[in-house]
């Protein structure tokens, strides 16, 4: 209790500055000093990431860019010499199998790390297959093996279609496709098959569908 400053006459409760500290100390204070109480200390860091998680999620919902969606490894270095070697891009319509395993060869040759192989790998993919690896669950991705595993199981069943015969026959020549064009497609499906038609059966098949 303690004198009123503007009213002699009357005494006011002082706080006491300890009982605050009470409220963030230890139950058990040793001596004269307040210990930290290590819940308090522990629920505070905890609403202080919220709050930093509630502010990322708005700045992502504002400019629909999470920065650490695509750089999910921060701590990836390359070698100052380092130029990333011109490799095939996978569209979504190969066999994953074989553009995963000369991806990972060709960057196991140049002594790159596996975290850096993962932040590299979107830019060996275009079309469908860059689209899809772009919103991929983050649980799916932490490691390189990871990524390989959801890419292969994404694309598997481009390796178990198998060409045939009749699908060939039935590719035609489109309107307004040139002539090397559509031998280049049609090319391109008969080195699927395990077991192609001979060159003159092949001859046969492509003049029939000009």
């Amino acid at each position: 209790m303690v004198v009123d400053p503007n009213n002699p006459g009357h005494l006011v409760v002082q706080p006491n500055p300890r009982v605050f500290c009470a409220l963030a100390a230890d139950p058990n204070p040793v001596g004269d000093m307040p210990v930290t109480n290590p819940n308090i200390t522990a629920f505070t860091a905890k609403m202080a990431k919220l709050e930093e998680s509630i502010a990322k999620a708005e700045k992502v919902k504002a400019s629909g860019i999470d920065l650490d969606r695509l750089c999910l490894y921060p701590n990836a270095k390359l070698s100052e010499k380092f130029k990333m070697p011109d490799l095939a891009k996978f569209d979504g319509s190969g066999d994953p199998r074989t553009h995963f395993y000369s991806y990972h060869a060709t960057m196991k040759l140049l002594s790159v790390k596996p975290e850096a192989m993962s932040q590299l790998f979107p830019q060996t993919l275009s079309g469908p297959a860059f689209h899809w690896f772009l919103p991929l669950d983050i649980a799916k991705r932490r490691i390189w093996e990871d990524i390989g595993n959801a890419f292969i199981s994404q694309y598997s069943y481009n390796s178990q279609l198998k060409m045939t015969t009749w699908e060939l026959e039935s590719t035609k020549l489109k309107a307004k496709e040139s002539f090397a064009d559509f031998v280049k497609r049609w090319r391109a499906k008969a080195a699927l098959m395990t077991e192609r038609p001979s060159e003159k059966d092949q001859l046969r098949i492509i003049s029939r569908n000009l």
